[in-house]
C-alpha cells in the first residue's frame, strides 16, 4: 500500500513539474469616448420665458456633444446654487418653485424650469453654476 502511494506522489510531482501554461490574452477592440465634464455658469438674465410666462429656458452651445455621444453616450446636467460647487443637484429635479429639466440634441443642451409655485408671480431663476458631463457607452446592438 505504502508502495501505491509512494509512486502516486511521484507521479502527480512529475505531472505537475513537467507541465507548463501558457497565458492568453483575449483583447476586444472597443471604441470607447473619453467621459468629460463641461461647466459655465448660468446668470438668471440669460433665461428666456414663454408666452404663459411660467416656463423659462436657457439654450447651451455644447459643440463637444458630437454625434457620437448624442448616439451611443449619455448627457447628465447638475446645477449648483449660491456658487457652492461642492453641492450638486442632478437634473430633473424639483427645486424651490421650479421643476427643472433638460433636454439635448447634436451641439446644444436645453435647461427648463417651469415655475410650479404658490405665488403666481413667476421670476427668472437665480444664477446657477451647470456642470454638463457627457459619458460614452457601446452600443447594445441596437
Amino acid at each position: 500500500m505504502k508502495r501505491l502511494l509512494f509512486a502516486a506522489l511521484i507521479g502527480t510531482a512529475a505531472l505537475v513539474s513537467f507541465s507548463s501554461c501558457k497565458k492568453e490574452y483575449i483583447t476586444q477592440e472597443v471604441n470607447v469616448l473619453d467621459g468629460v465634464t463641461f461647466s459655465t455658469n448660468v446668470k438668471s438674465s440669460s433665461w428666456a420665458v414663454d408666452q404663459s410666462g411660467y416656463s423659462f429656458s436657457n439654450e447651451l452651445d455644447f459643440p463637444e456633444l458630437d454625434a457620437k455621444y448624442f448616439n451611443f453616450g449619455h448627457v447628465g446636467v447638475a446645477i449648483s446654487f449660491d456658487n457652492d460647487k461642492d453641492f450638486f443637484i442632478n437634473i430633473p429635479s424639483a427645486v424651490g418653485p421650479y421643476n427643472y429639466r433638460v433636454e439635448y440634441k447634436i451641439g446644444k443642451v436645453y435647461l427648463y424650469a417651469d415655475y410650479v409655485g404658490n405665488d403666481n408671480k413667476p421670476v427668472r431663476p437665480t444664477d446657477m453654476f451647470v456642470k454638463v458631463t457627457l459619458t460614452d457607452a457601446t452600443n447594445g446592438g441596437n
